[in-house]
């Protein structure tokens, strides 16, 4: 009796695990509540962004806008759908969305004119969340030079928040500088600019002054500011020696210029550099080397580059080096990292016999790693939800289908919960969130772009 008992105690514990990883043991699972209908198969591209708007996930990719219900009962189902007219396609997006609407940009099939990247992306548009009509669009003829060529790389920049929509755009060709960096030189006055538009309605708010030959590289959108990367060209009335890229920071409510700093304050920064934008409340920059396509590439410890937090008044404060002792954040990734508070968090990749991630929590006032928690399998994304840091783990470090779930405590890493999911999470994934005691997962590329889980 004794033997049957470790017998069928063993069959039991061994059935209680598969039921677990599986997702069919009830408090360890995560069960799909709905999933949104299958999308156009193709790869993620520049338009590939995603929003949670109220009641409604958005979805942007280079042929279409499309709105999709997740309040209760709607479960996912499509909307609207915005098609960009004739051969145009989605070329640009807002990082964030604004309260009831998304600002996107539309151009010519590739957004190219005569092979130049981003010189036919010319038409803005801001599109309402609920019913996908257009609220009002903003056209302009394609950036030319002096001799009438189009100027490559010349598609504005997007960012909205609240009822302000943020227009970037500098239409400067580049040229080489005495160092023979390719940059953006002076130009005419109009070539460079950076607008405030009221999102509902497109009415102009105000004109940003920029400091002298510096044009916007990138925008976002704060409570109070509005933060831009600019790449300043030589000389001018602030009589730059040499061309370099700065971040600078606007006043939301006038566009009166609050400061523009270097963002290496030990020497100029080369206009060639990638800048990312990671938070704007409080500010925080990846400066590095960005991999050729940050989706699918991890970057390599000579390239990973550095995070820089900035205090209100545009001060610099510890660098933090995304090459660890233990393995690369990829900052060129948006689900690698997130900010709260004054914290950093990200996903420390590398290669062991397979992929591995280490969660790891900085303290952007010192600079200092603050605690660190190695997963048990792969980790593709990271989001901080509901006042946790939420990681997805794949199954093992030799398969990428996402199986798990795990939630830590944000101030010291603590695990909170563990779940499995029953069904495998649709990837790559390229948005988290949280919507009435739901995760909500964004996909990209083909497949299904949303899907929502909840706790059994």
């Amino acid at each position: 009796m004794v033997t049957l008992a470790v017998v069928l105690g063993g069959i039991g514990s061994i059935a209680a695990w598969f039921m677990s990883n599986e997702g069919y043991l009830p408090g360890d699972a995560m069960v799909r509540s709905w999933s949104a209908q299958k999308d156009r198969a193709g790869e993620a591209g520049t338009a590939d962004d995603n929003w949670v708007v109220g009641d409604v996930a958005v979805r942007s990719k280079d042929d279409a806008v499309t709105g999709y219900g997740i309040a209760a009962g709607q479960d996912g189902k499509k909307l609207w759908e915005y098609v960009p007219p004739g051969r145009g396609e989605i070329c640009g997006t807002a990082e964030h969305a604004g309260t009831g609407a998304v600002l996107v940009a539309r151009g010519a099939a590739g957004g190219d004119v005569a092979g130049l990247p981003g010189a036919g992306c010319t038409t803005i548009l801001a599109l309402d969340a609920k019913d996908g009509r257009e609220l009002w669009k903003e056209e302009a003829k394609p950036a030319k030079d002096a001799f009438g060529d189009a100027v490559p790389g010349s598609a504005p920049t997007l960012d909205a928040r609240g009822d302000l929509a943020v227009v970037a755009q500098d239409r400067r060709r580049p040229e080489p500088d005495a160092q023979g960096n390719p940059v953006r030189q002076n130009g005419k006055s109009d070539d460079v600019t950076l607008r405030g538009l009221d999102l509902r309605t497109g009415e102009l708010r105000w004109t940003a002054e920029l400091p002298d030959r510096c044009g916007p590289q990138s925008v976002s959108l704060g409570e109070k500011r509005v933060f831009a990367v600019l790449s300043c060209d030589a000389g001018g009335r602030d009589k730059r020696e040499v061309s370099e890229l700065t971040v600078a920071a606007f006043d939301r409510a006038t566009g009166a210029l609050a400061w523009n700093a270097p963002i290496d304050d030990r020497r100029p920064l080369d206009p060639k550099t990638a800048v990312g934008i990671e938070s704007v409340d409080p500010l925080v920059l990846s400066v590095g080397a960005a991999p050729d396509n940050p989706a699918t590439s991890n970057p390599s410890a000579s390239e990973a580059g550095v995070f820089v937090p900035f205090d209100a008044n545009g001060r610099p404060g510890p660098v933090i080096d995304a090459s660890r002792d233990k393995g690369v954040i990829n900052a060129g990734d948006r689900m690698q990292t997130a900010v709260a508070g004054d914290r950093l968090y990200a996903l420390s990749g590398y290669w062991q016999k397979g992929n591995h991630d280490i969660v790891v929590a900085f303290d952007l006032k010192t600079g200092e790693q603050v605690w660190s928690e190695e997963m048990d399998n792969p980790a593709p994304a990271l989001a901080v939800l509901d006042g946790r840091v939420t990681v997805l783990n794949e199954w093992s470090t030799q398969a990428e289908a996402i199986t798990t779930v795990v939630e830590l405590d944000p101030d010291d890493g603590e695990e909170l919960d563990e779940r499995h999911f029953r069904d495998e999470v649709p990837g790559p994934v390229g948005g988290m969130y949280a919507h009435d005691g739901r995760l909500i997962t964004a996909s990209q590329g083909g497949g299904a772009p949303f899907t929502a889980y909840e706790r059994w």
